[in-house]
């Protein structure tokens, strides 16, 4: 796994001051300023950009609060008016300002016209008491916020439409105890393609949350044995591994390693009680034969760069094994090992911290496991702060150890 550094951005004040000191220090020419310059202009003010979309929503929520305290005392005919012309209005004032140049402001109303679709058809419905067997008014409500997307193609319209899907596949699943295959459907070619598209990497984040989350959905709903909850961020890394060129693949490589994490921790804790649980443990003939048939994917797009195949680690299914918790744990510690190992070598700083910042973790649940039962509590806290000097201390000759390789160097 590769976490690549962030690129700070020039700030245009900070230019402008040294620009002109540079001029004055025959640096550069009054041209080669003036072009650099334009290449860096001034970013907008994000909190100005939010501003108008947090005031259209609270205006719209003063309207359908207002609505909604009166609703029982409307006359039908009136409520229907009143739904309609409040949608109409937010999705003709949004797109108008939006085609005057007030982006975030249209967006925010286009948004909002979104969030009164839905709210009409759940208050339509209770006008006269329809009932819902399905998800079905999500999908529709989630088809507005996926027409507004790839009509405008804005990330506000990327969150939108995966908040209405998430919605829609948490009422599903605690109304009627399953999910909708079709906001899955949507979740995979609607979202999915916008996001193959999209050079913003935070669409791929979006979109890996969204499918982890629905996988888990789906196996519990189906009562499937909860050990295949541990093959989904394999099979999430596999589809990472075949997007490793687009900015999509940051969320399909490295939330699935996080995930894997923290579900060895939480192996290191349940194993024992969980080991001869039918509910838990899956079929090992059936779960192998699709683990070796992923991983044997994995292997083979990531034979360029074997960095990817460190997060394999983790998706080795130790809950067959009797000692399943102890292997867990080992396998926690030595990811963060090559993972410091790895950002050392190749001199990434973020990616060694992060390392570091696991291995503690990993030292801390280990002690806590094999600790908490047999010792003390009063040497169970000697022994922890102890643990943590010792650790310190090894951080700290670590740093200078590093200090020293890089005077080398120079």
């Amino acid at each position: 796994m590769i976490i690549r550094k962030a690129v700070i951005p020039l700030s245009h004040k900070w230019l402008l001051r040294e620009g002109k000191l540079w001029v004055e220090k025959s640096i550069i020419t009054h041209e080669q300023y003036e072009e650099i310059i334009k290449l860096y202009p001034e970013s907008p003010r994000r909190i100005s950009q939010i501003l108008p979309i947090l005031a259209s929503i609270l205006i719209g929520l003063s309207l359908l609060t207002f609505v909604a305290s009166n609703w029982d005392g409307i006359p039908q005919i009136t409520r229907l008016a009143i739904l309609t012309v409040t949608m109409i209005s937010f999705y003709t004032s949004g797109y108008t300002l939006y085609k005057k140049g007030h982006q975030w402001l249209g967006q925010g109303l286009l948004s909002l016209g979104v969030v009164s679709f839905g709210a009409s058809m759940i208050l339509v419905g209770q006008m006269f008491h329809l009932v819902a067997y399905d998800a079905r008014v999500f999908v529709l409500w989630a088809l507005a916020g996926l027409g507004l997307l790839y009509l405008y193609r804005k990330p506000v319209f990327f969150l939108l439409a995966s908040v209405l899907i998430f919605s829609g596949q948490i009422y599903s699943f605690s109304s009627f105890s399953t999910i909708s295959w079709t906001l899955l459907l949507l979740t995979g070619i609607g979202l999915g393609k916008f996001a193959y598209q999209d050079v913003n990497p935070l669409s791929g984040w979006v979109l890996s949350i969204l499918l982890h989350i629905q996988a888990v959905l789906l196996i519990i709903s189906r009562d499937i044995a909860w050990s295949w909850v541990a093959f989904v961020p394999l099979g999430l890394y596999a589809i990472g591994m075949f997007l490793r060129r687009k900015p999509i693949a940051q969320g399909f490589l490295v939330l699935p390693t996080i995930f894997s994490f923290f579900f060895s921790m939480l192996m290191v804790f349940i194993h024992e009680h969980v080991y001869d649980s039918a509910e838990f443990i899956t079929s090992p003939f059936a779960y192998f034969i699709g683990f070796i048939a992923v991983l044997l994917v994995v292997l083979w797009q990531g034979h360029g760069n074997k960095g990817k195949w460190l997060p394999l680690i983790l998706f080795l299914p130790f809950f067959f094994l009797t000692h399943g918790d102890v292997a867990y744990l080992i396998s926690m510690f030595v990811f963060s090992a090559i993972l410091i190992f790895y950002g050392d070598h190749q001199y990434d700083a973020v990616t060694a911290r992060i390392g570091v910042f696991l291995f503690m973790l990993s030292s801390f649940i280990g002690y806590i496991q094999l600790a908490w039962d047999f010792l003390d509590k009063s040497f169970f806290f000697l022994i922890g702060g102890l643990l943590l000097f010792s650790i310190h201390w090894i951080l700290k000759k670590r740093r200078l150890w590093m200090t020293k390789g890089e005077d080398k160097d120079k």
